[in-house]
């Protein structure tokens, strides 16, 4: 290239927002096909083109943000910035004279700062998130509080609040004009929960199950009945209790069940028992109707842990405690059963021992605990 000649590219936009790059030598003016505009980018005028075309970054290295957001390609026509969309999607890049080394080693420059501007924006969403997600009160954030809270500037918090609004992943209140996490956050946690919870929890319960040797278990709802996940067996010998994965027993008559019955309001207690008789289906279970089971939730609410002696089974003794997860609802126990003889003289161990480990696994589910790393109490 004659380095006395300015170079002068010309390129097609299409209706469609793609690039359509010419043949032959720059500074060749082919005749573009329908429904194309041509953009000739000079290096004398290229600030006045970038701005007219937006995504089209000529003659210098700065990627357009603005078009990256809207999904228009940007084009580093004349300058060193390197098209990442075009050589994703296998577009030549265009030569303004530097060698391809240098080319790469220019380019990488723009693009590296690109990314970390793209990081640095996740990362300041991300702590207006968790901002929201600290609001115990349940009543929301308002932008100058929050914008405190976090140490940015209000009016650019105001502007992110907008934009994570139109996503769902936050809503404003349309009385008060406070912000809380919106539904769309909780619908994409929640889709994750149960493999969360099955991913972190078999360390737990091995650690567990070495410590008291006892098999331990992690259960759930299901319907009226309490379904054990995973079992871990010590890993010196296994018990006569063995392994129940894909087991369920009634959730009245055991101490799984309890500590996860006690943590649904009355209301949805009512509802999930409406059409379930209590009387007989657990025999030796202190619990046969409405008013038994609403004493011994009572029970659990103030020990905070769940104790049943032979109520499902003869000789048995089970010892269950909570799982929180990042909304603080319970949703998995953590439970050791086994021969009443034989865990009984140490049973006070075994509770503090099941309570430290759901505590663990709570935290590993993004459950909040207080100063002395306790879970909060929340009020049923």
């Amino acid at each position: 290239m004659d380095p006395g000649r300015a170079t002068r590219h010309t390129v097609s936009v299409s209706t469609d927002g793609s690039l359509e790059l010419p043949p032959g030598e720059a500074g060749h003016d082919d005749v573009p096909g329908p429904g194309a505009h041509h953009v000739t980018a000079v290096p004398a005028v290229a600030a006045s083109v970038g701005d007219a075309v937006p995504g089209v970054g000529v003659g210098g290295p700065a990627e357009d943000d603005h078009a990256a957001e809207h999904g228009v390609p940007g084009a580093g026509v004349g300058g060193p910035a390197e098209d990442d969309h075009a050589a994703e999607h296998g577009v030549p890049a265009l030569d303004d004279g530097v060698g391809p080394a240098g080319a790469h080693a220019v380019a990488s420059a723009p693009n590296a700062t690109a990314r970390r501007s793209r990081a640095m924006r996740l990362t300041k969403d991300l702590d207006l998130l968790r901002g929201l997600a600290a609001d115990v009160t349940g009543e929301g954030l308002g932008v100058v509080r929050l914008a405190t809270q976090i140490g940015r500037d209000k009016s650019q918090v105001s502007r992110s609040l907008r934009a994570l609004v139109e996503t769902g992943l936050v809503e404003r209140d349309p009385v008060t004009g406070r912000y809380h996490l919106g539904l769309e956050l909780y619908a994409l946690a929640a889709s994750t929960a149960q493999r969360r919870l099955l991913s972190v929890a078999p360390d737990v319960l091995r650690h567990l199950a070495g410590q008291l040797d006892e098999t331990v278990h992690l259960c759930t709802l299901h319907g009226i009945d309490v379904l054990t996940l995973r079992s871990e067996s010590p890993p010196a010998r296994a018990t006569a209790w063995g392994a129940w994965e894909g087991e369920t027993a009634p959730a009245h008559a055991t101490s799984a069940g309890r500590v996860l019955l006690a943590g649904l309001s009355p209301a949805a207690l009512r509802d999930r028992y409406s059409a379930a008789e209590l009387a007989g289906t657990a025999p030796r279970s202190r619990v046969q109707s409405a008013d038994d089971l609403a004493a011994v939730l009572a029970e659990v609410h103030t020990a905070g842990t769940s104790v049943v002696r032979e109520e499902h089974e003869e000789g048995a003794i089970g010892v269950s405690a909570p799982v929180y997860d990042f909304r603080g609802e319970r949703v998995a126990a953590i439970n050791v059963s086994g021969e009443r003889r034989l865990v009984e003289p140490r049973l006070d161990e075994v509770v503090t021992s099941l309570a430290a480990g759901a505590t663990r696994l709570s935290r590993l589910l993004g459950a909040r605990t207080t100063s002395d790393g306790d879970l909060p109490r929340r009020p049923t």
